[in-house]
């Protein structure tokens, strides 16, 4: 039986602060649309691998945080996270979380109900973005995820293994 624990006390709120850094990072316009959804990756990596110790509370605050970062409308980033995190906690007890194909499904399922609730107050605000371009961030974090989660276990985890 394998399980995972942090390598150090802060691992979750550092990832988190290296998912924000990773958002704010400059990029060329032409990957500006391609750019991963680095917070939500980071909640949905814990909540997979951690799920005692990432709650919805985190990712409302990190939400808030976000929502300040980016100047949006208080609570747009904070309703989202909250909901991916609840969605990957729940969904998180019907498949096995360490096999790629069920981390991609419900990362699409998780990342498309955010990207939902952004598109919905964007154009309740009188923000929306061109169509299908708007969904290319989804598309940018799901090539990217396998080697997100990767890092994420090499930087932040230690496998500890019980023979029994």
């Amino acid at each position: 039986m394998e399980s995972y624990i942090p390598r150090f006390r802060g691992a979750v709120i550092l990832s988190i602060l290296f998912a924000l850094v990773l958002t704010l990072l400059p990029i060329p316009d032409e990957l500006l649309k391609w750019r991963p959804e680095w917070v939500a990756l980071t909640l949905v990596h814990w909540a997979l691998v951690l799920p005692k110790r990432m709650g919805i509370i985190i990712a409302w605050f990190t939400g808030l945080f976000l929502d300040a970062l980016y100047g949006s409308s208080l609570g747009q980033h904070a309703l989202g996270l909250t909901i991916i995190v609840f969605i990957t906690l729940r969904l998180r007890l019907r498949i096995n979380p360490f096999t790629l194909t069920h981390q991609l499904t419900v990362l699409l399922i998780a990342l498309g109900s955010y990207l939902l609730i952004n598109l919905w107050v964007l154009g309740f605000t009188g923000n929306t973005p061109s169509a299908w371009i708007y969904w290319l961030s989804l598309a940018g974090s799901l090539i990217a995820w396998p080697i997100y989660h990767w890092v994420m276990m090499r930087l932040f985890m230690i496998n500890n293994r019980f023979d029994d």
